[in-house]
């Protein structure tokens, strides 16, 4: 029973590490957004608009895609380097 408790284990932090690895690129996608929040002021639809792409960004490239091929993060990233 310990075998399999362990090895459920080992498979679980092995895959979690997975998605951990490779993603510097969303990595450097949040950290762009978050500091232009911080340092820009946006209307509530600017906000609301960034919010919404930065969550369809994150659901395709959890789906595998890269960042830089996405739609919805050049959207954003174009949104807060307008303001």
């Amino acid at each position: 029973m310990r075998k399999i408790f362990a090895s459920a284990l080992v498979i679980t932090l092995l895959g979690s590490s997975v998605y951990a690895t490779g993603c510097s690129e969303m990595a450097a996608f949040n950290t762009k957004i978050k500091k232009a929040l911080k340092t820009a002021s946006f209307n509530k639809k600017t906000l609301a608009d960034i919010r919404n792409l930065q969550s369809e960004c994150k659901r395709q490239h959890d789906m595998g895609m890269s960042v830089s091929s996405i739609n919805s993060c050049k959207k954003a990233l174009d949104l807060i380097a307008i303001n």
